[in-house]
């Protein structure tokens, strides 16, 4: 599925959520939806509401973003993470989970595709709870930062050594 087809099942799928609660479906509305839905990665309400008010026709307050992403939460549009001690917010992909590797030295976060660990979560036995989505968040240190590590914890070694 592209973004462009992405985008509009979210919009139906928003539009049918509002009648549903007896909500209105305005265009600002529809236009944070589509900021959400034409980013790859997630995004902070913040960098949100600074998006919108330099791309957006609509003006937008900080105030309609954070409750538009609660009621887009609410409707299983978008899910919250915690990245790198931030709240963040991002689509939600019905038709899969998200596998993520976290570092712990320099915050990188990096995407990862297994379809065996898929599979396994799929087979899962989810008594009395219907899945939606998920997100496997696993953390650790990548190359980089266990190879600084290493080559500190070398040099205090050393230094130590030297002192004896």
């Amino acid at each position: 599925m592209d973004k462009a087809d992405a985008i509009s099942a979210a919009r139906q799928e928003l539009a049918d959520y509002l009648r549903f609660k007896s909500k209105r479906n305005t265009p600002e509305r529809n236009q944070l939806l589509e900021a959400i839905y034409s980013v790859d990665t997630a995004i902070s309400a913040d960098e949100l509401s600074e998006e919108m008010s330099r791309s957006s026709r609509f003006r937008i307050s900080r105030a309609t973003v954070y409750n538009n992403l609660r009621l887009f939460e609410d409707a299983c549009l978008i899910r919250k993470v915690f990245l790198n001690g931030k709240v963040m917010y991002e689509r939600t992909d019905r038709s899969k989970g998200v596998i993520r590797l976290i570092c712990g030295g320099c915050g990188k976060t990096t995407e990862m595709n297994s379809d065996k660990v898929r599979r396994q979560i799929a087979m899962m036995p989810t008594r009395r709870f219907n899945a939606t989505s998920w997100v496997l968040n696993m953390y650790g240190m990548c190359s980089r930062c266990a190879a600084d590590l290493k080559r500190r914890q070398n040099r205090l070694n050393k230094i130590h050594k030297d002192k004896k």
